[in-house]
């Protein structure tokens, strides 16, 4: 490391920190996520079914505790998650902005060609987006079972046995 070189804070312990394009790419590719907000006295937490389209996330609804939500224009978190079994990595992406509905009229008629249809039955004819103020992630290399087991065995006991 040169003089003047500090240690990425990003790529710390094998963790690395996202770009706001490789949080967005590995959003694109879920279909459920988490949606955070406070309501009064109350943090809610929601799972919903979403896609992401101009730079928001986009989801359906019903009447209810998520789009008087949007009416109020909350500020939400939203977290989806992902696991490639394939190579043992992981990674998550936080998506922090505001709850908006979609109430013009040439996006509504966009919204409903779009891929994206309730996992619950029932009405959900409401369209509601998160807008981000901001995006992050990380992905790291999951760890082997194994290194959890090796660091109990042969170590100190609990009291007692």
């Amino acid at each position: 490391m040169a003089k003047h070189e500090t240690p990425n804070p990003t790529q710390s312990e094998g963790v690395r920190t996202l770009s706001p394009e490789d949080a967005w790419e590995r959003a694109r590719t879920m279909v459920v996520g988490r949606l955070a907000f406070s309501s009064g006295e109350r943090l809610e937490l929601f799972p919903i079914n979403y896609l992401v389209d101009r730079g928001t996330v986009l989801f359906r609804t019903a009447p209810g505790t998520k789009l008087a939500a949007s009416m109020g224009r909350l500020k939400v978190a939203f977290e989806v998650d992902g696991y490639e079994a394939d190579v043992r990595e992981a990674w998550s992406v936080v998506i922090h902005g505001v709850l908006e509905p979609v109430l013009n009229t040439e996006e509504i008629v966009d919204a409903v060609a779009l891929p994206l249809f309730p996992w619950q039955s029932g009405e959900k004819a409401f369209f509601v987006r998160i807008v981000p103020s901001e995006i992050t992630g990380r992905q790291f290399l999951v760890a082997d079972p194994g290194h959890w087991a090796s660091q109990f065995m042969g170590g100190p006991r609990a009291s007692g046995e």
